[in-house]
């Protein structure tokens, strides 16, 4: 079964973004008051916060900083909102994209770290994010263990079941308790250039009976081109 990643010193990625101290996107804000027209454009193009602080990156170009200096540029997106029928659970793939983090502080290090096995980081590192929705449409508990890899065009088999770098704050532990519903994201380290993704292939864990644990599907195979 799949265990969320420990969440590093109050770090949590969500959605394509990195949660912020609203404190600090305000105070940016505040200093463009008297922006020139260069600067102005930067601003129109920075990603939106929620009420809670979560920050989205949306667009290409977009980025945002964490409180340890931490950087996150979005590299590449796309919308899918696509469905893979994983009888009883139906998955819905939400968008992908590629994110990527320079200038890495030191509460990211520690995080990083564990996924690089123990090497120094470079300067530079990139990580595939994909954002879905799952939902068992029977009334009987579903198993189901999510993801299980990401297959690039360049070649990469990553394992996103064991790998997954992204802490969510409403984690699903692998058992659809009745007709429930998960919203989830995930993120693995890749070592691929941006520029050179093109396609990503996910390889579906099958839907099962958590008593038994006898499979109800085999797993599935999508592609998804960027």
């Amino acid at each position: 079964m799949k265990k969320p990643t420990l969440k590093a010193l109050g770090l949590l990625v969500l959605a394509g973004g990195i949660l912020t101290a609203c404190s600090e996107e305000k105070a940016s804000t505040d200093k463009k008051e008297d922006a020139t027209p260069a600067e102005q454009k930067d601003v129109s193009n920075k990603p939106k916060e929620d009420e809670n602080g979560n920050v989205t990156l949306t667009e290409v170009g977009q980025s945002t900083k964490d409180n340890d200096g931490t950087k996150a540029e979005l590299m590449k997106i796309k919308t899918v909102n696509q469905t893979v029928d994983i009888a009883p659970v139906k998955l819905i793939i939400k968008d992908m994209k590629v994110i990527q983090l320079s200038n890495i502080g030191s509460d990211w290090k520690e995080l990083l770290i564990q996924y690089t096995n123990g090497k120094k980081l470079p300067e530079k590192i990139n990580y595939i994010q994909v954002q879905y929705t799952a939902e068992n449409t029977e009334e009987k508990n579903i198993g189901w263990n999510g993801i299980d890899k990401i297959v690039t065009n360049t070649g990469e088999q990553l394992d996103a079941a064991n790998s997954d770098i992204i802490w969510e704050e409403n984690g699903f532990d692998g058992t659809f308790y009745g007709k429930t519903k998960h919203d989830g994201v995930i993120g693995v380290l890749t070592k691929s250039n941006p520029e050179d993704l093109k396609s990503l292939k996910l390889i579906i864990s099958s839907s099962f009976n958590p008593d038994s644990y006898e499979d109800i599907t085999i797993p599935q195979q999508t592609e998804f081109e960027f």
